[in-house]
């Protein structure tokens, strides 16, 4: 469901948030809305816009909300607003089409999990942060599962701008968020 007023945030706010919801998130999950930038959706704690700009659609962190499937309970969900019209094809190849995930929202998505990491004492393990596809190739509705409700948010991604070859999205965004961990005051 698209959100009409949601709430502007700063990583300090969002640090705030982890705080508040530490124990009691052991998951992160990360999306893409599947619409245009600009579209900020309810069924995420937290949208992030081409701009950067996080957007937040709760009250608590460990509120809950329908992001992923049978995984919702304990878990974040933060989704860029982005990728109308993308193809999956092989995901190496995957055309992300008008609505590309940009550098900075890939860019604050790994600033964002940075700090819920460090606020929620959570390793940058697949086991806790993992992008949807990640998380339905495990649970059997990912690519190449012939599910009419395939999911495949950040299946392939680029690093940076201009980088030709597509990469795991997982891998890019915790190996980014933990740039941030190391090298930032987050």
């Amino acid at each position: 469901m698209l959100v009409s007023s949601p709430q502007q945030l700063s990583l300090t706010q969002v640090a705030v948030m982890a705080q508040e919801a530490k124990y009691r998130i052991a998951q992160i999950y990360l999306h893409w809305t599947a619409g245009r930038y600009g579209q900020v959706y309810d069924d995420y704690h937290l949208n992030i816009d081409a701009d950067g700009t996080i957007y937040c659609t709760c009250s608590s962190l460990s509120q809950y909300k329908s992001h992923t499937w049978r995984r919702n309970s304990g878990s974040i969900g933060i989704a860029l607003c982005c990728g109308l019209g993308a193809q999956a094809n092989h995901g190496y190849d995957a055309d992300l089409g008008q609505f590309a995930p940009t550098a900075a929202q890939t860019d604050k998505l790994a600033q964002v999990v940075a700090v819920l990491a460090k606020g929620l004492e959570l390793s940058l393990q697949p086991s806790n942060v993992m992008t949807h596809c990640e998380a339905a190739l495990l649970d059997g509705y990912g690519p190449y599962s012939g599910d009419a409700e395939t999911r495949w948010d950040l299946w392939y991604m680029r690093d940076s701008p201009g980088d030709g070859q597509m990469k795991p999205g997982g891998y890019i965004l915790r190996g980014k968020a933990r740039w941030y961990l190391e090298h930032s005051k987050i």
